[in-house]
């Protein structure tokens, strides 16, 4: 609704797949105050417009920009970049990052303001973005956008806010894990590993447990007994095949996925499992790269070769429904004569 106010430009910066959260976080910005105006990039962009010189307009003209961060594993460049390119344009630019709470803002952003999503730091900061603006954002000069504020719609827009972010790991864990996994996952932790741009380590740890590689899952490689704390060698060498090429198959995806190219995800070439008893093979499955889990991007200049590296590997294992092995075909005795 026209209020005859100048409105108050909000840039909301966030990752495509946040983009409902950013499209539900406007429209709850925009009912805490009607002067406040928010672009979400991908919602207010006209197909065939030039988005790179409609977001810089748009940059441009905002008084604030708000970053979701609200997965730190993820890929943040994109963000990072149109945060630095907001502050560029001046001092009075102010960027305010949004963070899981427990969490930390970006490296990058970390001397700029930054929010926890908890009810209590939400309600404060919308608070203060009202009745106290120019405080948040130099470039506003026009006093508060109200006088005063109810105090109950603060924290009601608050909790909305903080419904839109992942729940805190620490949160979930205490509570019973109901996911169930319909197949067969196999995770590996490659924190320490040197060379898991290239391939996946020998060294890579399975972690084992609920939500990861399960007791079942170990059963399939005969490792379910003895001392726990496998690597990825110990699953490589149980299929009886550690030169196989369905490793080198599986290497070279994973290669692929670090550089963030699109594959096939199955592979031709199954994973085999032998039988340490009768030395045949019992099965055999596709392995699938299903996620990598990578450190957060931060100040990549600064960081290095440590931008970026995988933390996580998981794979799903997709069994083959007919035995690729068949066993091998006996003589016929010739036909009579």
């Amino acid at each position: 609704m026209a209020t005859g106010r100048e409105p108050f430009q909000i840039f909301i910066s966030h990752k495509h797949d946040d983009h409902e959260a950013a499209a539900r976080l406007a429209a709850v910005l925009s009912e805490v105050d009607e002067q406040i105006r928010c672009f979400v990039s991908g919602a207010h962009l006209i197909a065939g417009t030039d988005w790179n010189a409609a977001i810089r307009t748009q940059l441009q003209q905002a008084h604030l920009l708000l970053l979701l961060f609200t997965e730190p594993s993820k890929n943040w460049d994109w963000c990072l970049y149109e945060a630095g390119l907001f502050t560029s344009l001046g001092d009075e630019h102010s960027v305010v990052c949004l963070y899981q709470a427990g969490g930390d803002a970006p490296r990058p952003l970390k001397a700029l303001q930054g929010v926890q999503v908890t009810v209590p730091q939400l309600a404060l900061f919308l608070r203060q973005l009202c009745t106290e603006t120019w405080q948040v954002t130099r470039k506003w000069r026009l006093g508060g956008l109200k006088h005063k504020g109810a105090e109950d719609d603060f924290l009601a827009a608050a909790q909305q806010i903080a419904e839109l972010f992942p729940r805190p790991r620490a949160e979930l864990a205490s509570e019973p894990n109901l996911t169930h996994y319909p197949c067969h996952r196999v995770v590996l932790d490659l924190r320490g590993c040197a060379d898991a741009q290239d391939r996946i380590p020998d060294n890579a740890r399975v972690v084992e447990g609920e939500g990861a590689t399960s007791t079942f899952t170990m059963s399939l490689f005969n490792l379910t007994r003895g001392l726990r704390g496998r690597t990825w060698k110990d699953l490589v060498d149980a299929t009886g095949e550690p030169q196989g090429d369905w490793l080198a198959h599986l290497n070279k995806r994973h290669a692929a996925a670090i550089c963030e190219q699109q594959f096939a995800p199955a592979l031709n070439t199954p994973l085999p499992v032998i039988d340490p008893h009768t030395g045949l093979r019992r099965r055999s499955d596709r392995p699938m790269i299903d996620e990598i889990q990578r450190a957060p991007a931060g100040d990549l200049q600064a960081a290095g070769p440590e931008a970026l590296r995988p933390l996580q590997l998981t794979l799903v294992l997709d069994p083959v429904a007919d035995n690729p092995y068949p066993p091998p075909a006996t003589a016929s005795a010739p036909p009579a004569a």
